[in-house]
């Protein structure tokens, strides 16, 4: 139990608690976004292939949905605070590592261990908040920590733009790793003093058969998605895409086991018969895999098509971000007073500007290409306030289809389905983007044309439309309460 009986900390400042929760939240969801924004630097200075940069990106998103859970539960065994520093350290610790690295197969390798440090990091946060705060200031607290995201997912895009343009120390795109070296080093010291001490709970047996099934799974489906169009799909990615299927049959067997033994299973079977939360695993996977997949295809079309700084990139990206941000923060309001028809407006809102984009695009963009960027802002803005409108209470509204028991275990998978569905995007419409363009990219940048780079971004929007579309359609399927 953690410090006070009361279950939360009233000695503490708590503000400076929140502020220290609530920069590793920051930094975490800004490793996200801030490398699709160096994406073209990384790729041309290590002379790398796109296929690669999506394994950079992947890697690291991949790695956080696999450890996620695992991470939760050893943060309950070890304490929070404990497993939280750790993690802090480790990040910081991972990326330093990421800047300091020789090539892009080992940029990926230790992406991947940059992930597993946000899952033992991340995951406390919460457990934090819940010992920090006492009930009646937990929701303004929570508010806090989804406007971090928010804030996170719109400041990756400009601060990483802004520390290429910069040039620190002629580090170029390694800085966007660096710059999390004195945040997380500061944090964990702050940590220390203004976090509350917790003491270790009951240590449950991890289930390391199903988190060892989980990574199976994921990476022989992610991995041929990535590397097939640049080996022209080669015979081998069709075993691999068999042994996903085949390693998700044995994870399904192994924690139906898990969880007749009473033991504590990464994926509680129970959930997954409850047909509410089912679809709305589905809508995650619909909703995430489109938005952070159109976030790569954006850095590459404005960079190297339209041939914009990477400030001008990130600029380029406000937009998407400020209407996100500002349509989620009413997106819970609304569906308190409208009702669930909310969230399927934000999902048509979505489409609509993904049409918009298209509609903006097809006669070929505008010139100069800051004017082409600018053009586009009005598509982005409504596709950005439709997600924005899902996004906040899309969470909440499926763990309402599961009895209130179930929550925890619902939000572990919920949370771990997002990242996977985040990984599965970047794969997905990277691939379809290269396939459309027919070409790398970056070797694409000075023999084609803007125009080339458009058609193939407006392709991926007609995909972008059918998913945002799926998503409308399956919460308007999703049962209202738990049943």
């Amino acid at each position: 139990m953690d410090a006070g009986s009361s279950g939360h900390v009233r000695h503490l400042p708590r503000r400076g608690a929140s502020a220290v929760l609530l920069a590793a939240t920051f930094m975490g969801i800004l490793d996200v976004l801030i490398v699709n924004v160096a994406a073209p630097s990384i790729q041309r200075d290590l002379r790398a292939g796109f296929s690669d940069i999506q394994l950079v990106i992947s890697g690291y998103v991949l790695a956080y949905a696999v450890g996620l859970t695992t991470g939760g539960r050893l943060g309950g065994a070890y304490g929070h605070k404990r497993v939280f520093i750790t993690g802090l350290l480790s990040f910081a610790a991972m990326s330093t590592a990421c800047a300091l690295a020789p090539n892009v197969d080992v940029l990926v390798v230790l992406r991947i261990g940059q992930g597993l440090a946000a899952a033992l990091m991340l995951p406390q946060v919460l457990a934090l908040i819940q010992t920090v705060f006492p009930p009646e200031e937990r929701p303004r607290a929570l508010a806090r920590y989804g406007a971090t995201m928010g804030l996170g997912a719109i400041a990756g895009q400009l601060l990483g733009g802004l520390l290429l343009n910069l040039d620190v120390l002629g580090l170029g795109w390694r800085s966007v790793f660096l710059v999390n070296v004195p945040v997380g080093l500061v944090a964990a010291a702050c940590a220390a003093v203004l976090l509350p001490a917790s003491r270790p709970g009951p240590r449950r047996q991890l289930d390391v058969p199903g988190l060892v099934l989980t990574a199976i799974a994921m990476t022989l489906l992610i991995y041929p998605l990535i590397r097939g169009q640049a080996g022209g799909w080669p015979l081998w990615i069709w075993p691999s895409f068999a042994g996903s299927a085949l390693a998700l049959a044995a994870l399904w067997r192994v924690e139906q086991r898990c969880a007749r033994s009473g033991g504590s299973p990464l994926l509680q079977p129970s959930l997954l018969r409850k047909r509410g939360f089912s679809l709305g695993l589905a809508v995650v996977v619909a909703f995430y895999s489109g938005n952070y997949g159109l976030f790569l295809l954006l850095a590459y079309v404005f960079q190297e098509g339209m041939h914009l700084s990477p400030l001008a990139s990130g600029t380029a990206f406000l937009p998407l971000g400020i209407g996100f941000a500002a349509a989620s923060m009413a997106g819970r309001k609304l569906v308190a007073r409208h009702g669930r028809n909310v969230l399927v407006a934000g999902a048509a809102a979505m489409a609509a500007g993904y049409l918009l984009l298209i509609v903006t695009l097809l006669p070929g963009p505008a010139s100069p290409a800051p004017l082409a960027a600018l053009a586009m802002a009005p598509a982005l803005l409504v596709a950005g306030a439709g997600g924005g409108i899902v996004a906040a209470p899309l969470v909440g509204s499926i763990l309402a289809t599961v009895p209130e028991q179930d929550a925890g275990a619902g939000s572990a998978v919920l949370l771990t389905v997002n990242q996977a569905a985040i990984s599965l995007g970047v794969a997905v419409f990277g691939t379809l983007f290269v396939a459309l363009l027919g070409a790398d990219p970056q070797d694409a940048s000075a023999s084609m044309s803007v125009t080339d780079f458009t058609q193939a971004l407006i392709g991926c929007s007609w995909f972008l439309i059918a998913l945002a579309l799926i998503t409308g359609l399956l919460l308007r399927r999703l049962p209202r309460r738990a049943g």
